[in-house]
């Protein structure tokens, strides 16, 4: 990943927010979900969270929520009889890990002494040992669900569970997953999928509360996931349907800047893709003189859902072009042509020197 604008997509990644759905008073019938689970007649449904270091707050605290907040009236009398989900952590050791935004967190089992859960939850972190692969693999076998969040997925996809299956992601790794694991179907636009009968993946962030919402519905149904989110306060509902996201998150963001409108020489803007073993990355550049004259810049990487990285030390002398991303230290040498309509030339990142053809978007 270090080879492109990827490594910059990871940055936004860990620190990007998406909206929930969209508010409803009371949500409306809807036929049950296919494929139920079974929810055992006593005891509590075991729910183990996967935390390394930086997992991602909301990709675990929301399910953790959306769990730990159900009630089963029908179970007893008590508090303790109608909360029917037990749930725990579990990591490579029992050593404080940080997760994002700095929250520190102490598991409270290992992979290797864990009670066996029916319910495994893997959401976006950077941790990815043989033994974590392992006992994720192991649950696919023994679980009755085995989901992910955001890149979560990607922790799937290394354990080998996700070849041949639909799956699906944050939307800015959308073209990196397929890349990398080119067995996985990857589906666009899905706040969940349900790659087989145990595994689900989950979009980005907030997504992971409604495949925790939707694993509620196919336990104990509509009536108690319902009243799980009026609990929660949760007006989102995309739990309801077929997992498809409202918004078309795999359509990239319109860009405007001050590079519009200009053609003269290398200003105004330019679009073109680096590809490298991590797969191919687009690449928009938008150059302009400030009130100076002096000339700067944005680029975007569209496909990563990645704008506005700032470019510096941009230099022009006809027809040699310099410029430099220090957010993801890059850089890059081309030469525009005669007609003033491509810019051939390379791209520099951590010791790899990579092709970018950069070609001018009409205005």
């Amino acid at each position: 990943m270090n080879k492109t604008l990827l490594a910059a997509s990871l940055l936004a990644l860990a620190a990007c927010g998406l909206a929930f759905g969209q508010p409803v008073s009371n949500p409306s019938p809807a036929p049950a979900p296919a494929g139920k689970l079974t929810a055992p007649a006593q005891g509590r449904i075991r729910v183990a969270f996967v935390l390394t270091e930086g997992a991602v707050m909301i990709d675990f605290a929301g399910p953790w929520e959306v769990f730990q907040d159900v009630m089963v009236p029908s179970r007893g009398p008590s508090m303790e009889d109608q909360h029917v989900f037990e749930l725990y952590t579990v990591s490579d050791s029992k050593q404080p890990i940080r997760v994002s935004g700095g929250l520190l967190v102490t598991p409270d089992y290992t992979f290797a002494d864990a009670p066996e859960p029916r319910v495994v939850v893997v959401p976006a972190q950077s941790g990815g040992s043989a033994q974590m692969l392992d006992w994720i693999r192991k649950m696919t076998t023994r679980s009755d669900v085995v989901m992910s969040v955001c890149t979560g997925a990607f922790k799937l996809a290394q354990a080998g569970v996700l070849d041949g299956k639909k799956a699906t992601t944050h939307h800015s790794a959308y073209a990196m997953l397929q890349a990398k694991f080119p067995r996985v179907q990857v589906q666009r636009d899905m706040r969940y999928v349900r790659s087989d009968p145990v595994i689900f993946t989950a979009g980005g962030l907030s997504s992971g509360i409604d495949l925790a919402m939707h694993i509620v519905d196919l336990y104990f149904g509509r009536d108690v996931a319902a009243a799980t989110a009026r609990q929660m306060e949760y007006e989102g509902r995309g739990w309801m349907g077929d997992g498809s996201s409202r918004v078309k998150y795999s359509i990239p963001v319109v860009v405007h800047s001050p590079a519009d409108g200009l053609s003269t020489g290398v200003l105004g803007n330019w679009r073109g893709s680096v590809v490298s073993d991590e797969g191919t990355v687009e690449v928009a550049l938008h150059i302009w003189p400030d009130k100076n004259g002096r000339l700067v810049g944005t680029a975007d990487s569209p496909d990563q859902d990645v704008t506005g990285l700032p470019v510096e030390s941009i230099s022009f002398i006809e027809p040699e072009l310099h410029w430099e991303i220090p957010s993801v230290a890059g850089s890059y040498e081309g030469k525009l042509n005669a007609q003033q309509s491509v810019i051939e030339g390379t791209w520099k990142q951590n010791g790899a020197t990579l092709p970018l053809v950069l070609k001018r978007v009409p205005n």
